[in-house]
């Protein structure tokens, strides 16, 4: 999620600076051997390491979330926000400086496809901390092909059209055709499908239990984390559902025991002692990355309202509250607290369907 890749990750500027200036200069100097203008293939090699570095590089959020795509139709609502408008702005320059560069207004948007979907597979998977979402892939792609349009009616104006077009239709099929058979492949194999809207079956017995947990306890505290207790609770003012409730040596946390839904976590390790306090705008991003990965249902078209936290430290609590189609709010909530520092301390979510 575009959104949340602006949020206060350390390396995403040094990143951006390495990649443009690697990726730049290898474009520079094949466009100089080839006798072409290099303004163009540099500017497209900027467009791609502004891509990798925003949506690859990792936050510090301290969690990298569970492995799983968001679909449905409420995952939908993010592509009509700001957020959507910035996933879309994040391919029309790559996509336009690509068919600049290269004039392939076919193979190029193919590309790009191809690379969003990557991209969404690979932000669960290297545990950056971003959240895959299919509306972000669509942004992308409306984005890419947005800006294929743009640079190609701009070249044609400009009488440099692109030759060979039955050509690079050849490429374009085959490119989006084996790069997505290949994300899909990976998918399936690797990565659930979060379905929001969709019931799960329940799990059968205690030991179904275990697994999820234990996946949920690498994700939130790390690899190597020590499951101490895990015990059945009920809560209605956060679900109908039944609860597992499960004590680590780094926090405790619960989940539905029917769906695998994360529906609170508390972090032991209060953070870095003495840390410098940061913005509300950073805290806000920082609580921001991990409600995209963790609470994607709830978290996704939804603006946080922040507020001070319990404690007269500096912490903050965001409070997040869908929207529906009329503008009212829906059931259900989510709060964040985040330390002065930019740590997450505890999160609730309440899905009293």
């Amino acid at each position: 999620m575009l959104e949340a890749a602006l949020s206060a990750a350390p390396l995403l500027f040094p990143a951006f600076a390495v990649l443009g200036a690697l990726l730049g200069t290898v474009m520079f100097r094949r466009a100089r051997r080839q006798g072409r203008p290099a303004l163009a293939p540099v500017l497209w090699a900027a467009a791609l390491a502004g891509e990798v570095a925003v949506t690859l590089t990792p936050t510090a959020g301290g969690a990298s979330g569970s492995v799983n795509c968001t679909v449905g139709a409420g995952s939908w609502e993010v592509a009509l926000g700001r957020q959507g408008l910035l996933n879309l702005a994040l391919y029309v320059p790559l996509a336009a400086f690509g068919v600049w560069a290269f004039r392939r207004p076919l193979s190029v948007p193919a590309g790009c496809v191809v690379l969003s979907a990557a991209t969404e597979l690979l932000q669960t998977v290297l545990g950056t901390g971003r959240a895959c979402d299919a509306a972000d892939f669509v942004d992308n792609s409306t984005g890419a092909l947005l800006g294929a349009v743009l640079a190609t009616g701009a070249l044609a104006l400009a009488g440099r059209g692109p030759s060979a077009v039955r050509r690079d239709g050849v490429r374009a099929l085959t490119a989006a055709g084996g790069g997505l058979s290949a994300v899909a492949v990976a998918v399936w194999l690797f990565v659930p499908l979060y379905d929001e809207t969709a019931a799960r079956a329940p799990f059968s017995d205690a030991a179904d239990v275990l697994g999820p947990a234990r996946r949920l306890a690498d994700g939130l505290f790390g690899p190597g984390s020590r499951l101490e207790t895990t015990s059945t609770v009920a809560d209605p003012a956060l679900s109908r559902f039944a609860l597992a409730e499960v004590v680590t040596d780094r926090g405790r946390f619960r989940f539905e025991e029917r769906s695998g839904s994360l529906v609170s976590v508390e972090f032991a390790d209060p953070g870095p002692v003495g840390a410098s306090p940061l913005s509300e705008e950073q805290l806000l991003r920082a609580g921001g990355e991990f409600a995209a990965a963790w609470f994607p249902d709830l978290a996704s078209g939804a603006r946080p309202v922040l507020a001070p936290g319990p404690d007269a430290d500096g912490s903050r609590v965001l409070s997040y509250r869908r929207p529906d189609a009329d503008g009212a709010q829906q059931p259900g909530r989510l709060d964040v607290t985040v330390s002065a520092s930019g740590r997450v301390r505890s999160a609730t979510a309440a899905r009293p369907r």
